[in-house]
């Protein structure tokens, strides 16, 4: 942990040491590897059309979080050593904090989404799993993102997790208010 780490969400029992990183890893990437197959399952039977729609209010729908979830992706592959390959077009359109449009040409293709959310889950997968166990303890090098996430394993769990868990829980919300039937 980074020394005199703290942080809204930080306490000192929440500690990560090295030892605990390396025997957590398996789990981590089975939960990334888990949200991938629940992406693809949340949209499968969803049109291109029906992937930008905001029904009721529900601003982030499917294709902004696809997009915003392949680009988070490729932020952990980045921290971990690997080069950026999200499409530099794409920045801007699924960056946090952005506003999605309801305009389903301004986006790509659900197929296109997909490709790109595994492509980036499989580089964060490679980058994380033949990264040396001390580094997950290195100090975030980013000092605003250092008060929220103190260490890289910090940044990559919770991006790998929590995020994406949170951002599926909306596309499932988003299914309820279009009228759509749970996904299986």
């Amino acid at each position: 942990r980074a020394a005199g780490a703290s942080g809204p969400y930080f306490t000192e029992n929440s500690a990560m040491t090295t030892a605990t990183a390396s025997n957590s890893m398996q789990h981590l990437l089975f939960g990334f590897q888990f949200n991938l197959g629940h992406a693809e399952t949340l949209v499968k039977d969803l049109t291109d059309e029906q992937m930008a729609q905001q029904p009721h209010g529900v601003v982030n729908h499917p294709a902004w979080t696809l997009g915003h979830l392949a680009s988070a992706a490729n932020m952990v592959a980045k921290q971990f050593g690997k080069e950026s390959t999200f499409p530099t077009d794409w920045e801007d359109r699924f960056k946090t904090g952005g506003v999605p449009s309801g305009d389903a040409a301004t986006f790509p293709s659900k197929d296109r989404l997909l490709a790109e959310l595994k492509t980036q889950h499989e580089r964060a997968t490679d980058a994380v799993a033949n990264t040396d166990a001390a580094v997950f303890a290195q100090e975030f090098p980013d000092e605003n993102t250092r008060k929220y996430f103190p260490t890289r394993g910090d940044f990559a769990a919770y991006l790998m997790g929590g995020h994406e868990g949170n951002h599926l829980g909306q596309i499932a919300a988003w299914r309820r208010a279009m009228g759509l039937p749970s996904a299986t």
